[in-house]
């Protein structure tokens, strides 16, 4: 209850601003989402349930007044859960500051310069499936259903010239309102660099010097190029001094652990493809070689099946599981990624029959591991079903499928499908 507290001073505040405040500009977003999970048992652990399903819902409020901006969110987990059944049983509310920052400029001597202090979602990097550059908080890569986002305690300095930007870095990732797992809880870090952005024609590129208590130093860059009025090419990598991961540990019987490990590579390479009737296609490869190798995998099922085969040990084989909290499964992704926007299309249509679809937004994305032939597929169909342009609703259904090999990585996580039905809307 003393979360919600912060949220009924803010509503009440709200509603009792004086008309005169145009200054104060208010955004509101909000959902609700019913998720069913088809669980299957892996080499690690087994459900209690074949399947589960749960209601969550989320209120956002964006609020501007002069250099000032944040977003708030209030988050509710479990409205309602069928194991065991139960509408607000469990519910657990979360009150989540996602930003709150003074944005402008100052002087500095001869120097006009930007700067923004704050909480601040910052990532730079350029990618869909993955993005290397993502350093400060990573976020979820490609989640379904509801998601909660929050920026890091950020300052920065920057200042423009004729060819792009300099940028003094300093985050502070510690600052989570949210709940947070123990593999995040390691990773949060703060530090300070320098980045420099650069525009060359019709490329562009970022060169990123950063240092932080977890990777001790790290080096990233990335670079984009728009080649005619239909392709893109995009790139970045990131090397770090130290990382962090769960290491299989030396003897059968001791559980795996977060430990501090050596250097760390991750690359990405991929193009965008856009047709004049709406359909995109993107394509990116990236490498990850903190996550678990193809044989450390196959070790770790193998352990785990023979703990699981003497009831005094089987709980140690649970701890084998703790290797899909990685940022990646496998060291090597690829992703396909395919979206249509019906409304370029129908604009090369006479036949009216055809305008019910600018209302539909289809996607599509599959996640390959190409070392063990997993594969994860999942679908959006998004329907806007009122806009009046003060205040819309969009409903949207998500699927997501488990395939490829049995014996893959992705094989090992619980869930088989997952079907979602969100309906979310703006006022």
């Amino acid at each position: 209850m003393m979360r919600l507290i912060p949220l009924y001073a803010l509503l009440t505040a709200v509603t009792t601003l004086p008309v005169q405040a145009t200054q104060w500009q208010f955004d509101w977003d909000w959902a609700v989402s019913a998720q069913h999970h088809q669980r299957q048992n892996s080499d690690f652990i087994q459900p209690r349930y074949d399947s589960a399903s749960h209601l969550d819902g989320l209120l956002d409020v964006q609020i501007g007044y002069s250099q000032w901006s944040g977003l708030f969110a209030l988050y509710s987990q479990d409205i309602y859960h069928s194991q065991p059944q139960g509408w607000f049983d469990d519910v657990e509310n979360q009150w989540i500051v996602r930003e709150l920052a003074w944005q402008g400029d100052v002087d500095i001597g001869q120097h006009n310069v930007d700067v923004s202090l704050g909480k601040i979602r910052l990532d730079y990097g350029v990618s869909y499936g993955y993005r290397p550059l993502d350093m400060f908080k990573p976020y979820r890569q490609n989640p379904i259903g509801l998601s909660v986002e929050e920026g890091a305690t950020v300052a920065t300095i920057s200042q423009f010239d004729g060819d792009g930007e300099w940028s003094l870095i300093y985050t502070n990732s510690h600052w989570s309102d949210a709940s947070i797992d123990a593999f995040d809880e390691a990773n949060q870090q703060q530090g300070a660099g320098l980045r420099r952005y650069g525009l060359l024609a019709q490329h562009e590129y970022q060169l990123i010097a950063y240092y932080d208590d977890v990777r001790r130093g790290a080096l990233g860059g990335s670079w984009v190029s728009v080649i005619g009025d239909a392709w893109e090419l995009h790139s970045e990598a990131l090397w770090q001094h130290k990382s962090v991961g769960y290491e299989r540990p030396n003897s059968q019987y001791q559980a795996v652990g977060i430990k501090q490990q050596g250097n760390a590579w991750q690359a990405l390479a991929g193009f965008t493809y856009t047709s004049m009737t709406g359909h995109s296609l993107i394509g990116e490869y990236w490498y990850d070689s903190r996550a678990w190798s193809t044989s450390e995998w196959q070790e770790a099922k193998t352990r785990a099946n023979q703990l699981h085969s003497n009831p005094a040990t089987a709980p140690l084989a649970t701890s084998y599981a703790q290797g899909l909290n990685h940022y990646n499964l496998t060291q090597h992704s690829l992703m396909l990624h395919w979206s249509w926007d019906t409304q370029a299309w129908l604009q090369w249509q006479s036949d009216t029959n055809w305008h019910w679809l600018s209302n539909v937004t289809p996607k599509l994305d599959l996640l390959i591991a190409p070392q063990d032939g997993g594969v994860i597929a999942t679908q959006w169909l998004t329907y806007q079903w009122i806009d009046t342009g003060a205040a819309s609703v969009d409903l949207e259904f998500t699927a997501r499928f488990l395939t490829g090999k049995s014996d893959s990585a992705y094989a090992q996580i619980n869930d088989r499908r997952t079907l979602v039905f969100t309906i979310k809307g703006k006022f």
